[in-house]
């Protein structure tokens, strides 16, 4: 079985392409890389060399990269184009910070499939042990459609039915499951509402716990990526969805051996696990992790014809086209317009991943009622929120202030920053 910069004085234009092209270089860097750690900065004036946050970012990288050519700063700063999904609704998120990076219908309530099984074996894991002891009663053998035709009677772990629900996608499985949890298929789903609401799953209901098409039992592309995420806290969840063939005792042996229905586990080998669906009025879904270059990246595809490439397609997009930089840095005064004194200081260092057509574009919007609030912008769209605090009566003058409507100037982030949360609902803690 197998289980399985302080940059040089240049013009302002001159400096902007070179930091375009080495945040470009550092998200390419290779994921292997040796040598000792640079010196920790602290903010835009004691920005480490060039060099140093590059090897700095390669050396934290677990895994390889595909090999790539280096990126001129002319490409860098080229249109990105948008993935190429044919899904109705999906959304694609940084696990380390919650920050979404692609989304269409992201909270469109969708039929949702055997995608309902994450929240199936969550609870379940959560109530059971893993070599429990589980009896087959009356309820799973009447389940239709995948199954591995369980008979009453027989006697299974619930680390077995486990791997039949989310390897094979059997929906007896999953009955057996509830039974085992709360004694009735009802009960369970009950307990699975109560949770879907303790996790604020705003656009999810379930009526099932296996997800065949009923009236009602829907969830969004935003809620699915949330509750991935919970499941994927857990060792023991990470091993079942990463298991790429089982095989349970008794027959038929043509349903009781099976492969991993999620197709990109092997193909796509920076896949760490995924849970697929498919019915009707669904369509395709998949819900995935993947990790490449020291990135953690959730992808959902919801009621498409190729989920498996719509997914990867996200996957690539998240991977290839966006690089993490730092724009601004805590204390950094701002004013409310060029010219004006500065009135407030950024509260906290500001990191995200950006996408690579966009580092020359940014700039900082900053308004002053109904409270002050500022925003870093790409014309008219909002990016990120950039936390504001009043700047101290006495001290010393900024050295560098920001100001509403100046464009603003990324940079690469120091060795050893600690991850922000950019969307608490999406973010999954470093295990």
């Amino acid at each position: 079985m197998s289980i399985d910069l302080q940059l040089p004085r240049w013009r302002p234009a001159r400096r902007l392409l070179v930091v375009v092209a080495v945040l470009a270089s550092t998200a390419l860097a290779p994921a292997r890389a040796t040598g000792p750690a640079p010196a920790r900065a602290t903010g835009p004036a004691a920005s480490p060399p060039v060099a140093a946050v590059a090897s700095a970012t390669a050396a934290a990288a677990p895994e390889a990269a595909p090999p790539a050519a280096s990126v001129p700063a002319a490409a860098a700063t080229g249109p990105l184009a948008e993935p190429r999904v044919a899904a109705g609704a999906v959304v694609l998120a940084d696990e380390t910070t919650g920050q979404v990076l692609f989304q269409r219908n992201a909270r469109t309530p969708r039929a949702m499939a055997s995608t309902t099984k994450v929240m199936t074996a969550l609870l379940a894991l959560e109530r059971l042990d893993l070599r429990q002891p589980v009896v087959i009663g009356a309820g799973p053998p009447k389940v239709g459609e995948e199954s591995l035709r369980l008979r009453q009677g027989e006697r299974f772990t619930v680390r077995q039915l486990l791997l039949g629900l989310l390897v094979k996608s059997a929906n007896d499985a999953a009955v057996a499951l509830a039974e085992a949890v709360d004694g009735s298929e009802a009960a369970f789903v009950g307990r699975m509402n109560r949770r879907a609401a303790a996790l604020r799953l705003r656009d999810t209901h379930y009526v099932t716990p296996y997800g065949l098409d009923r009236p009602g039992h829907q969830t969004s592309a935003r809620d699915l990526a949330r509750v991935w995420e919970v499941a994927m806290r857990r060792p023991d969840f990470r091993d079942l969805v990463a298991t790429r063939s089982a095989r349970l005792p008794g027959g038929p042996a043509l349903l009781r051996r099976f492969v991993n229905s999620n197709q990109l586990l092997g193909p796509y080998r920076w896949t760490v696990g995924g849970k697929t669906g498919f019915t009707n009025q669904a369509g395709r879904c998949l819900v995935a992790s993947a990790s490449r270059g020291g990135r953690r990246l959730v992808a959902v595809a919801l009621g498409s014809a190729d989920a498996f490439a719509d997914v990867r397609a996200l996957f690539e997009y998240g991977f290839s086209g966006f690089v993490r930089a730092r724009l601004a840095a805590r204390g950094q005064a701002v004013s409310l317009a060029a010219g004006r004194p500065a009135a407030f200081q950024v509260a906290a260092d500001v990191d995200a991943l950006v996408r690579l057509d966009r580092l020359g574009r940014l700039s900082l919007a900053v308004t002053a009622t109904p409270a002050a609030s500022a925003w870093l912008v790409v014309g008219r769209t909002r990016l990120l929120q950039v936390p504001l605090a009043r700047l101290p009566a006495a001290g010393p003058p900024p050295s560098e202030t920001l100001a509403s409507g100046a464009a603003v100037r990324p940079w690469p982030v120091p060795p050893g920053a600690a991850a922000p949360t950019i969307d608490p609902f999406l973010r999954r803690p470093s295990p």
